[in-house]
């Protein structure tokens, strides 16, 4: 048993809106979670998406549909796209 660490980009309604995104992220990170790291990442005509990482146990069930929904609740994400899952 170990912790699972996945990243995940986040695509803002509005060019603006990425800013907000990395504020509420830094404010409402779940129980269970541990923020691991954040970033944005351009990708085209000012647009730039949100690309942050978890840390959170394997050991307790749905807690990755968990925090799909957290990341769907914030005000400004369009979208969510899982990029990467793995043990470490």
């Amino acid at each position: 048993m170990g912790d699972i660490l996945t990243v995940y980009k986040l695509y803002p309604e509005e060019i603006e809106d990425s800013d907000k995104i990395l504020e509420a992220i830094k404010t409402t990170v779940p129980e269970d979670f541990k923020l691991n790291s954040m970033e944005l990442e351009p990708i085209a005509f000012g647009l730039k998406i949100v690309k942050v990482s978890f840390i959170f146990p394997d050991k307790i069930g749905g807690l990755l549909e968990k925090l799909e929904e957290y990341l769907k609740s914030i005000p400004g994400v369009n979208e969510i796209e899982p990029a990467s899952t793995t043990l470490i």
